[in-house]
Order: C-alpha cells, then sequence, then structure tokens
C-alpha cells in the first residue's frame, strides 16, 4: 500500500494514513486504498478492534486541493460520494473503531474521524471544518454527523465559520473524549483498543444499535434494538457472561 500502512497487533489493527509529506491529504487513491484495508480487516474474524491515526504531524489536514482544482460538477459529486461511502463504512463494521488524532484533524480528516466509534487526540492536535473559506462545503459527511456529536448550534458555528478549534476546545465539546500527550497517545490508543477486544460479541451487536438508531423512526430503532437484543441471545459469549455473574466469577468472553 502506498499511502495507507496496516500493522496487526493481538487481534487490533492499526490503520495509518501515510502521506506525511502532504499532511495526509485525502486523494482519491488514499480513500480507496483505506476501504480496501477496512473491508480486509472486517472480513478477518481474528480482528476485535481498530485504531487509525496519521504518519508524522497529522491525522489528515483535509482533502487534497491540488486534486480539487480542475473537478467538473461531476467530479466533485463522485468525490463526495466515493468518500462518504468510505467513511460510512466505518460505521457499518462489526468492530469499534478508535480514531487516535495526532495532529490536524481538519476537513474530510475531521469527517473521517467523526465516523469512528471514539475519539482520542494529543494535546497539539487541531479540529475544524475549513471548507467554507474556499467556497464549498463539507462532503464526506460532517453535516450530517457533526451536529449529533456535539449538538446544532455548535457544529453550524464550525462549519459556517471554518475556525480551527484545539484539542482542549474539542474535549470540552464532546467531540473528542480524552487528550494526552503526543508521546502516550497511541498507549492511550492501544488500551482502550485492548480493552474493547476483551468484550463480549454483542459489542457488535450495540454498535450496530446505536449508529441504524439514527437513520430511523423511533419505531422502528426500539424494533431493531429489541431485535439485536435478541441476537445477543445466541451468541457464547452472553451465556458466559450470565453465568459468570451467578457465579460470582469474572466473565471469559471469546468474541462469539
Amino acid at each position: 500500500m502506498e499511502y495507507v500502512k496496516l500493522e496487526e497487533k493481538d487481534r487490533i489493527a492499526v490503520i495509518t494514513m501515510n502521506r506525511p509529506e502532504k499532511r495526509n491529504a485525502l486523494n482519491l487513491e488514499a480513500r480507496q486504498e483505506l476501504y480496501n484495508i477496512l473491508k480486509k480487516i472486517d472480513s478477518d474474524k481474528n480482528i476485535r478492534s481498530a485504531i487509525i491515526t496519521g504518519a508524522g504531524k497529522a491525522f489528515i489536514a483535509g482533502a487534497d486541493i491540488q486534486a480539487m482544482k480542475n473537478y467538473t460538477v461531476e467530479d466533485a459529486i463522485e468525490s463526495s460520494r466515493q468518500g462518504s461511502k468510505v467513511f460510512s463504512y466505518i460505521e457499518k463494521m462489526r468492530i469499534p473503531i478508535i480514531a487516535a488524532i495526532n495532529g490536524w484533524a481538519l476537513g474530510g480528516g475531521l469527517e473521517l474521524a467523526l465516523a469512528c466509534d471514539i475519539r482520542i487526540c494529543s494535546e497539539n492536535a487541531q479540529f475544524g471544518q475549513p471548507e467554507i473559506k474556499i467556497g464549498i462545503l463539507p462532503g464526506y459527511g460532517a453535516s450530517i454527523r457533526l451536529p449529533r456529536i456535539i449538538g446544532v448550534a455548535r457544529a453550524k458555528e464550525m462549519i459556517y465559520f471554518g475556525e480551527i478549534i484545539t484539542a482542549k476546545e474539542a474535549e470540552k465539546i464532546g467531540l473528542v473524549t480524552f487528550v494526552t500527550s503526543p508521546s502516550i497517545l497511541m498507549g492511550k490508543a492501544m488500551e482502550l483498543a485492548q480493552k474493547l477486544i476483551q468484550g463480549p460479541a454483542s459489542l457488535s451487536l450495540v454498535k450496530q444499535a446505536i449508529n441504524s438508531a439514527f437513520a430511523l423512526d423511533l419505531n422502528d430503532a426500539f424494533e431493531l434494538s429489541s431485535k439485536l437484543y435478541g441476537d445477543a441471545y445466541k451468541t457464547n459469549d452472553a451465556r458466559e457472561g450470565i453465568l459468570a455473574y451467578l457465579e460470582k466469577r469474572k466473565p471469559i468472553f471469546k468474541g462469539h
């Protein structure tokens, strides 16, 4: 892979966006490579969690503006559809994904992070949707995901003005859940991933329940939740968890 690296560590996939000379800007090829890797790890039943981070001083500093300068309207629509497909796939994956944000997360970079299940960052991270400053708007889902995460009013402020916010500000508004020093960011991400891989098979079900709820009306969301609740009882982990509780011991989950 040229633009995206994949490592596997103890049932955890570590995905690194790898265009440091371009601050990991997302071009068509990088998005496609990421999509291929996501599909690969999602089909590998041995992988139970994943971390996405960036090489160098950036997580992802947006889209590749150089590639955008000659876009036609059709090119722009196709680019948006392709990027949205990749990021939506993250939400549909069976495993939880952690964004370890090590620097700039701007434009498409923040949009990728928004699709992840958990976002943590280093103290030097910066966040923003600056598309308005070049006369366009977010193309990969920020206008949909950001209001759901931080609220409509704050999301409009970030997108309307295109200003950059700090890691501390991001934590304050709930955009990230943890801020740490750059030197221990990946250690913290691995710690969280280790906790996730020790969890039961129902983690994938609850991810589906939470993410699907936004696309459904209230009654359909409750019906899906009930179905997924039933699906949990098909797993060995549910039987183990209930038995361990009754026997007053710690459960040993196997992820199936």
